[in-house]
């Protein structure tokens, strides 16, 4: 939820009064020319973006307060740094279900069915062992689709989610 939110740049306002209220289970586009402020906008639902004043909400709690992120998955226009680290496709996949409390133990049987079954649903399980930056801008889309799908988020928040899918 968010209430009567304003985000300055340089003293600029980019957005200013926005109310926005989303509902479990709702599927919500946010549709505008380029420098509207879409981005923007979900970079401060998410933490991401300071913002100037107004009130923002995850799950009924303030997001200064929230703590709760294995609930919400992000899927990027792009994974920064893809191409410079080399890692697998199942090694992306894994990183999703990484959490600051959970840091350094193992991911069970479980997390890995579910990366597993992830790869499948994007049709890239055969791709696993392949490093990240050989596969196309489309497949590197649905890996990080993937990523996000395996920590079964209850808030999925996809930016530009059908650009450059093969």
């Amino acid at each position: 939820e968010i209430s009567r939110l304003c985000v300055e740049f340089d003293g600029e306002h980019v957005l200013e009064d926005v109310d926005l209220t989303i509902d479990a289970g709702s599927v919500v586009a946010l549709l505008g020319p380029n420098g509207s402020g879409k981005t923007t906008l979900v970079r401060t639902l998410l933490g991401l973006q300071p913002f100037s004043h107004g009130k923002v909400a995850l799950f009924g709690t303030a997001l200064a307060r929230f703590r709760d992120w294995d609930k919400v998955a992000l899927v990027p226009q792009r994974l920064p740094g893809a191409s410079a680290v080399p890692v697998s496709v199942w090694e992306t996949v894994l990183s999703g279900l990484i959490s600051p409390r959970r840091r350094w133990r193992p991911l069970n049987r479980a997390e890995r069915a579910a990366a597993a079954d992830a790869l499948k649903q994007v049709d890239l399980w055969e791709r696993r062992h392949d490093r990240l930056d050989t596969l196309s801008g489309g497949q590197q889309r649905r890996v990080l689709i993937a990523r996000a799908l395996a920590s079964s988020p209850r808030l999925l928040v996809m930016d530009e989610p059908t650009a450059g899918v093969d």
